[in-house]
């Protein structure tokens, strides 16, 4: 048996014994288990509930009554984001993005019903989920069961001993960053085995693997995570002159890179790539709008007011159509630079996080378990999609049928056939793979973290380990 094996071994048992591993391990495996619970419960209702909302509000667009078309593009349909399989472990962005968005006529609607709307102000702190609990908890317990890894050893005199054994410093290195690992490890492995069997228990068949490979994805992201605290801890640990001042100087860097840090590299971010607020985003976009409107209307239709008294009504169908397509571009040119602004804030906190890692472990868990912003995105670009839809339909019917009423125009009653000509709205979310791909640089941050850490704790051991 290697000589950091035999260090390890002999750690992990004096880590039983003095009781750190076994009273903070089961306090944060009891919570692991908890927010699973939770999250599975959760996400339970949540799905149910989104299931038959769809289908209810589907049913309720078919069996509406012969109607004017554009009346029934005004009550629009409803449409809702999909739960992801790994919500349960990561909730992500889903308590402040919305779950639910109202297709309604000539205008792209916001997605609504947050839950972080409903929340106390505890909310600000995080939700109770595994994820949480995996960047926020776990680090402590590396910090309780390392912090007096090397200076500990020299307080006790039992340093120059096992040096004088023939041990490098290296190798006793290697064999304390093996015994918080291992201990680590074995308060997690319950945890993990459930969470695997509520994903995958949560899923259809066709889309085990798919779950599967987003909690390897996962695993491996965490792996470098806490790979790269517990050299930050040793590395301490090895150059703080004894066990109370490495306890302070770890916490003090605790709370700096997990609480501080993310809130101020947020604020900056916001600062550098600036997003309007809903209300200057509405008043840049309706003045935008109003203008393109009349300058379609004016080569299209004719010189005039749009929908003005002068238009006889056997143009209003044109009209109409004329009238949504002049605001397609013009809403995506928006929304897509207000959802690039997001997109390049969370991109500058990426980077930033090679020095504050739990920033890029927080967005590769959720761009892996599909809670992120991009996510949200590709759902209400879907969702767009299929409004825009519907509305060429029945723009489309209002020009074939309608107009040729002349005055009538508004007498004409689409047949309830016309309904069953809009599909259901179905969004299927990129495979894990895809996910994998979009999310690749965070993981290439964090392996270069762990390099940095790594070498961090080789530098700061040598000098004073041989003290």
């Amino acid at each position: 048996m290697s000589i950091p094996i035999l260090i390890a071994t002999r750690d992990v048992v004096e880590y039983l014994r003095d009781g750190r591993l076994l009273w903070t391990g089961a306090l944060i495996l009891a919570l692991l288990a908890t927010a699973l619970a939770v999250g599975w419960q959760r996400q339970t209702e949540a799905r149910a509930e989104r299931v038959a909302a769809a289908k209810l509000d589907y049913d309720d667009w078919l069996q509406q009554p012969e109607r004017h078309p554009h009346d029934a593009a005004h009550q629009g349909m409803h449409v809702f984001k999909p739960e992801p399989a790994l919500s349960i472990v990561e909730p992500g962005l889903i308590p402040y993005t919305g779950s639910t968005l109202w297709l309604q006529a000539h205008r792209q609607s916001e997605v609504k019903f947050r839950p972080a709307n409903d929340a106390t102000g505890l909310q600000r702190f995080g939700t109770l989920s595994a994820a949480w609990i995996l960047q926020m908890l776990v680090p402590l317990l590396v910090i309780v069961l390392g912090f007096n890894a090397l200076a500990g050893e020299r307080e006790r005199g039992t340093l120059r001993q096992v040096l004088s054994l023939g041990v490098s410093p290296r190798q006793l290195l290697w064999g304390k960053a093996l015994a918080i690992a291992m201990s680590v490890a074995l308060v997690l492995l319950p945890a993990v085995v459930l969470a695997v069997i509520s994903v995958l228990a949560a899923v259809e068949d066709g889309s085990r693997l798919d779950a599967a490979l987003r909690l390897g994805w996962m695993g491996l992201a965490y792996a470098l995570y806490l790979g790269i605290f517990i050299c930050l801890v040793l590395a301490v640990s090895a150059r703080a002159g004894s066990s109370r001042t490495a306890l302070i100087g770890l916490l003090a860097l605790w709370v700096a890179m997990s609480v501080v840090a993310p809130r101020l590299v947020a604020d900056l971010s916001r600062s550098v790539y600036p997003s309007a607020s809903r209300s200057e985003f509405n008043k840049k976009l309706d003045a935008e709008l109003n203008v393109e409107y009349q300058r379609a209307w004016n080569e299209q239709v004719g010189e005039g007011t749009a929908f003005g008294t002068d238009v006889p009504l056997s143009q209003w169908g044109i009209g109409l159509k004329v009238h949504d397509h002049a605001g397609y571009a013009v809403m995506d040119r928006h929304f897509n630079a207000l959802w690039e602004s997001y997109s390049n804030q969370q991109a500058m906190q990426e980077w930033i996080g090679f020095l504050v890692p739990i920033i890029t472990v927080r967005a590769f868990s959720m761009g892996i378990t599909g809670t992120d912003f991009s996510q949200h995105r590709a759902f209400s670009t879907a969702a767009e999609h299929h409004r825009r839809l519907m509305q060429d339909i029945i723009s489309q019917d209002l020009v074939e049928h309608a107009d040729g009423h002349g005055e009538s125009h508004f007498e004409y009653l689409a047949e309830r056939s016309l309904w069953a000509t809009v599909p259901p709205f179905a969004y299927e979310a990129p495979k894990a793979m895809e996910a994998a791909r979009q999310n690749f640089r965070s993981l290439l941050i964090l392996a270069a973290g762990l390099v940095l850490a790594v070498s961090l704790m080789l530098a700061a051991t040598p000098r004073r380990v041989v003290a």
